[in-house]
């Protein structure tokens, strides 16, 4: 599998508190994450960091324990438990983190994600893009039912409210996805310091004219002439997919 990615701090706030990890377990089988902090006061890159060693680790020591959704949910309840216990421990009550991770089986044709937050993962497809999570926030919840839309949730004051994100509770609501990937799919994790400033049509359309090796860095510039009001991580998977996907 190729694979690209690039994370900065964007314009205007002090620290970045984004964390991603691309990690092959075997020569077909990849992870990839990304994590958005919140918190503030270094908090929110402490956050970020913990969830992705955390349920990296998980996923590494238990991967031929489980089936990858339940590898993945059992990861990230992990990663929670390890954020909630860093905020008792530092007192930083209001340490959180979003992660999105996704588990590529390319002998399968399948790709799994779990997800808490407000980063994103999409799958590109003979040309057509498609967000594959859901977002965790009041914004999200006003496109899912019909109230506002996507252009409208990037200007929307509830945009960067969760509904859920990990370290904030003992118990997080993990969704968990499966999707099938065919030859030429690309998949694009990204945090909303991208989704916040460049719309879902707009990444479609970079990730197919852009060189690969341009491409992630191309999102990043984009992010930040158009303000860089937030940190900003993307992480962009070519799977190495042979005929054609099941289903």
């Amino acid at each position: 599998m190729q694979w690209s990615a690039r994370t900065s701090r964007g314009l205007v706030r002090p620290d970045n508190e984004d964390a991603w990890m691309v990690q092959a377990f075997s020569e077909r089988v990849w992870l990839a994450m990304v994590a958005d902090g919140i918190g503030g006061c270094e908090a929110g890159e402490v956050a970020s960091s913990l969830a992705i060693k955390h349920c990296g680790e998980f996923i590494l020591a238990n991967y031929e324990k489980h089936m990858p959704q339940e590898l993945l949910f059992k990861a990230i309840r992990y990663g929670n438990r390890k954020v909630l216990h860093a905020a008792a421990e530092t007192g930083n009550v209001g340490m959180g983190t979003t992660l999105t991770a996704a588990l590529v089986l390319e002998d399968e044709s399948k790709i799994h994600i779990g997800h808490v937050g407000d980063s994103r993962a999409y799958l590109i497809s003979r040309g057509q893009i498609r967000q594959i999570t859901e977002d965790h926030s009041l914004a999200g919840e006003l496109v899912r039912n019909g109230t506002i839309t996507e252009e409208a949730a990037m200007r929307h004051p509830a945009r960067n409210a969760l509904t859920a994100a990990l370290g904030t509770e003992m118990s997080v609501p993990i969704a968990i996805y499966e999707e099938n990937l065919s030859p030429g799919d690309v998949v694009v994790l990204c945090t909303d310091g991208l989704t916040g400033l460049v719309n879902s049509k707009e990444i479609g359309e970079m990730t197919s004219m852009v060189g690969r090796k341009e491409v992630a860095q191309r999102f990043v510039d984009t992010a930040n002439q158009r303000g860089g009001y937030d940190n900003v991580t993307v992480v962009l998977l070519w799977p190495d997919i042979e005929g054609a996907a099941c289903g």
